[in-house]
């Protein structure tokens, strides 16, 4: 039949393979599915380093059992990766892909339909989506580097920027310094947010939270892994900054615990990981919690972007969604389409589908 999928094909596009002195981009991982009829859809799965091989086969696993299924039955391909696929005990690779289709049902859908995403879901309320940049770097970085790279983003139109200055090794007063050099460098209204990346114990975190109270950040995100509620409500409850966490967390069973201990106050799944329609639940469950969401997107800044602006569109409990702004021409010599940021934020988009258009030729040679 004309609208049940057709084809479900991965593509590689190889991790950045020159050096650059902040951070070269990882690889990412694309999806293209095709309906009976033609019609084409793109999605991209959530990739951590040295996945490819793993997820790349899943994706091929899970593209098998769902050809010949209904293209616009996109909630009932996501009953299959907790369930029968994923057999209740899934893992990042299972719901990366399973995300990564998914995402490429509604570009297609919309397609289909000549409309944007977010309308197919109940329309917007937001006239567009805040961003943060995020500016991490696995490269030790000095104070003034830091503060030039921030002063670099502001000065492109951002209004809040993310950065690490802590690790596991990183005295506390080596760390205060770079937020100094940073805050000094922006001024005082732009935001700032600092992410500890899970490196830290409760009692680090909160050393660290009470020696950076001075900054007003906008949040302290992951101090350790997010799967112990009552841990991380006990760093909630001894620190002053608003506490995020949750982009290793794929979907609303592992976010249960969180809310319902009223352990955090902000939550960023990755778009890319849970989908369009999960990060929707999410945020839905998170929105009587007053907990804020704030999407998680270290994803292409086209494809991945793409998705994110249209799943943030209809959240109202919507915080500020992440940004590469480092990555954020890296496909343009495959696709067109890609959103712009302009004074930290991305308008609301008008083009069908997710609005991104890949050129199927140039694609060839990543084709997996």
């Amino acid at each position: 039949m004309p609208d049940r999928i057709s084809l479900v094909e991965p593509y590689l596009i190889p991790a950045d393979p020159n050096p650059h002195p902040w951070w070269s981009h990882k690889p990412y991982i694309l999806v293209r599915v095709e309906t009976g009829d033609g019609i084409e859809g793109w999605g991209e799965c959530h990739m951590l380093n040295f996945r490819e091989d793993a997820l790349i086969s899943m994706v091929g696993a899970v593209g098998d059992r769902l050809i010949g299924r209904p293209a616009t039955d996109i909630r009932g391909a996501l009953i299959e990766p907790f369930g029968a696929f994923g057999q209740q005990r899934p893992g990042l690779e299972v719901y990366s892909a399973y995300a990564g289709i998914e995402i490429a049902l509604w570009d297609a859908l919309g397609k289909r339909l000549d409309a944007p995403v977010y309308q197919l879901q109940g329309g917007a309320c937001h006239d567009a989506v805040p961003v943060y940049a995020n500016i991490y770097s696995p490269h030790p970085q000095t104070p003034e580097e830091f503060a030039k790279m921030a002063a670099t983003q502001v000065d492109a139109g951002h209004r809040a920027i993310k950065l690490y200055p802590f690790n596991r090794e990183t005295p506390v007063q080596e760390g205060v310094a770079v937020l100094s050099a940073v805050r000094e460098a922006v001024g005082p209204d732009v935001g700032l947010a600092v992410d500890f990346w899970r490196h830290a114990s409760p009692a680090r975190a909160i050393e660290i939270a009470q020696a950076i109270e001075p900054f007003d950040l906008l949040w302290i995100e992951d101090p350790f892994a997010p799967t112990d509620a009552l841990s991380m409500r006990y760093v909630r409850d001894a620190i002053r900054q608003p506490l995020l966490t949750g982009e290793t967390l794929p979907t609303r069973r592992e976010f249960e615990s969180l809310f319902a201990e009223r352990a955090v106050d902000i939550v960023n799944p990755d778009i890319c990981q849970s989908g369009i329609l999960e990060l929707r639940a999410i945020a839905a469950m998170a929105e009587p919690y007053y907990i804020t969401v704030s999407p998680h997107n270290s994803n292409s800044m086209a494809l991945g972007t793409a998705a994110a602006v249209h799943a943030a569109l209809g959240i109202p409990n919507l915080g500020l969604t992440e940004y590469f702004p480092l990555f954020e021409t890296a496909l343009d010599d495959i696709c067109t389409g890609r959103m712009p940021v302009r004074d930290g934020i991305i308008d609301r988009p008008t083009a069908a589908g997710l609005g991104i258009q890949f050129d199927i030729d140039a694609m060839q040679k990543f084709s997996v």
